[in-house]
């Protein structure tokens, strides 16, 4: 455990699970998201939120839950943090004020689904 200026405890993250280090040398996976998925994994009833496409599929592979920047999005409608029209509105803006690379028709057809 380190302390680091301005922050509480901050705990280095768990040692790689075999699997996971096994992972790691098939998949690109960087050192920050084998460093999240440890912690998932040290964290039973936790989520991997991830855009990256191969650390998903390494969450996938153990059994954990992912969600990337759609799904949280989708999410909040049902947990009631955010309306639906609210959503619309903020995916339809991912393609502008975003990095995030989302195909076109992928994209149009999720906001045609929350719209309904």
């Amino acid at each position: 455990m380190r302390t680091l200026r301005g922050w509480e405890d901050v705990e280095d993250p768990p040692t790689p699970t075999p699997q996971l280090e096994a992972m790691a040398r098939l998949l690109p996976l960087h050192r920050g998201e084998v460093e999240a998925l440890c912690v998932v994994l040290a964290n039973p009833g936790a989520m991997l939120l991830t855009d990256d496409t191969a650390a998903r599929l390494a969450a996938t592979s153990l059994q954990i839950p992912a969600h990337g920047t759609l799904g949280v999005l989708v999410r909040a409608i049902r947990r009631r943090q955010r309306t639906r029209s609210e959503v619309v509105e903020l995916l339809r803006q991912i393609p502008q004020r975003s990095t995030l690379y989302v195909r076109s028709s992928l994209l149009a057809k999720i906001i045609e689904d929350v719209a309904k």
